[in-house]
């Protein structure tokens, strides 16, 4: 047994196999995976890696698992599941998502299944069920649920390093009141305020980093950037999604260095995201300034951003690397599938609070078209990018 000091939990207890995963060079690799991606670049504090989310989701997947009163043995399962749950994020996590899926045709959970079978002599479950942990196949989702050891984890640790410590979680009564009836997971009502208050806290991450301008900006250079790289170089996605932050960084700032760069290299993306030196937004709508139904028709009929940005680059009179649009992706409709046991039976969280609905229609409100460009080009890209779309 080895205790490990966190910031959110005083200590967090591993058991020798437990160890023995931690050990593993796939999952040391997560030291050197930012889990916010490029947000440091508006959070400096924002550093903390997917290592140390990962070791949280494991402690939390335990006292949850422990708390619904299940095996010791399907503890375990659910404690290495929350260990090895992000072992097959690309760099700079979900940043790089899109570029890398596209150009592998899966997802990077099927990165996340080879290693956890790579690792099973490692590990006593069957590495099928944690597999199934993670994906959400199992019949209490633990690790991949609406309310889950990864949600709480993140929450928390996303607001203590990002200064936000008034989105914290009261992850203690949502782990004491989590119960099993009817064969799934239920909450007892006393944990209904602490439920509300962490999808607001969810809300309010979500507005505040992910939905932050200047990240979003850095992390559609820092796409651009790679899809130039791959484009122009021997190396592969299937290369790229074994690297972590460093091996990535490093590649990039060697291929910014080449005289004569082909490509979507000419402007240098990457040398720019380092430092920081990020393109400036020409156009930046959502439906409170253009109104609901505009940003529904640039979602569902525009989906080839090339093409937009050479168009509007044309128009411009700027060279179609200087033009990066960000198209808007609609929220999905509101549901959960969080159950309260209230006096009247088991009910649907969305029946008694106003907040799951609220969320979705806060995110609809921001969702976001963006269009970015070198300072210098701004006036005329702005005024391009308004005409394309009808602004």
């Amino acid at each position: 047994m080895k205790n490990i000091r966190d910031p959110l939990y005083g200590f967090i207890t591993a058991n020798e196999t437990e160890l023995s995963v931690i050990s593993t060079p796939p999952v040391q690799r997560l030291r050197r995976v930012a889990h916010l991606g490029l947000s440091d670049a508006v959070y400096p504090s924002a550093t903390h890696s997917r290592f140390e989310h990962s070791l949280g989701v494991m402690h939390l997947a335990g006292e949850l698992a422990a708390s619904l009163g299940l095996p010791e043995d399907e503890v375990q399962a659910y404690k290495i599941a929350g260990l090895l749950h992000d072992v097959g994020h690309s760099p700079f996590s979900h940043a790089l998502e899109e570029v890398i899926e596209e150009r592998l045709g899966f997802e990077h959970e099927r990165q996340s299944e080879r290693v956890i079978r790579e690792l099973e002599d490692h590990y006593d479950p069957d590495p099928e069920f944690v597999i199934d942990i993670i994906h959400g196949r199992t019949k209490y989702d633990v690790v991949a649920g609406d309310i889950d050891a990864d949600r709480l984890d993140y929450l928390q640790r996303d607001a203590r390093r990002t200064g936000f410590q008034n989105s914290s979680v009261d992850v203690q009564t949502i782990v004491k009141f989590a119960q099993i009836r009817d064969e799934q997971i239920v909450f007892d009502k006393k944990a209904v305020q602490a439920i509300e208050d962490m999808f607001a806290a969810r809300l309010r991450m979500m507005k505040t980093i992910a939905g932050h301008h200047a990240t979003r900006i850095a992390e559609a250079m820092l796409r651009r950037a790679v899809d130039g790289f791959l484009d122009d170089t021997l190396y592969t996605a299937e290369d790229v999604l074994t690297w972590d932050d460093y091996q990535l960084h490093t590649h990039l700032l060697e291929y910014d260095g080449h005289e004569n760069l082909p490509g979507q290299a000419s402007d240098r993306l990457y040398t720019r995201i380092a430092n920081r030196n990020l393109y400036k937004r020409a156009v930046y709508v959502n439906e409170n300034t253009i109104g609901r139904e505009t940003v529904r028709e640039i979602a569902t009929e525009h989906d080839d951003p090339t093409r937009i940005e050479e168009r509007i680059a044309t128009e411009a009179g700027v060279h179609h690397h200087h033009v990066i649009v960000d198209l808007p992706s609609l929220p999905s409709e509101a549901s959960t599938n969080v159950r309260i046991a209230m006096p009247e039976g088991i009910r649907d969280f969305s029946d008694i609070s106003p907040t799951p609905s609220h969320l979705v229609d806060v995110q609809r409100r921001n969702t976001t078209l963006g269009v970015y460009s070198p300072r210098s080009d701004v006036d005329a890209v702005r005024s391009a990018a308004q005409e394309y779309f009808a602004l």
